[in-house]
């Protein structure tokens, strides 16, 4: 990759880890922590995610600002080969907080149980 893109893709992962941590600052106190986790998530996916564009032998570019860029200038829209990148990344992240998400009910469910079975009262 050329130097200006390493350059460019260092400023911009430091600009979404900043973006992240102050989502994540502004929501800690939130009751719903599982709700947390996966906007954080998705929006570290959907947003650090590469993706190759038109050009074959272009860097890679972030998958979120592709995509917006291919919707508002391109004539014919985003590609596929982006809108599936998009869908599956965000698919496959919600999947994976959607699975921690049933352990860590699962889990506390079996926490209250066995709590509220040795309390006779």
């Amino acid at each position: 990759m050329v130097e200006e893109f390493k350059l460019a893709w260092l400023i911009y992962v430091g600009g979404v880890v900043v973006l992240l941590a102050a989502g994540w600052w502004f929501m800690r106190n939130w009751g719903w922590s599982w709700l947390r986790n996966l906007i954080l998530l998705e929006a570290a996916v959907v947003l650090l995610i590469p993706a190759h564009g038109t050009v074959a032998e272009a860097p890679p570019i972030p998958l979120l600002p592709l995509f917006v860029y291919q919707m508002v200038f391109e004539e014919n829209g985003a590609t596929p080969e982006v809108s599936a990148s998009l869908v599956f990344s965000a698919g496959g992240a919600f999947a994976v907080m959607l699975v921690v998400g049933i352990v860590m009910l699962l889990m506390h469910r079996r926490k209250d149980r066995r709590m509220t079975e040795s309390d006779q009262y």
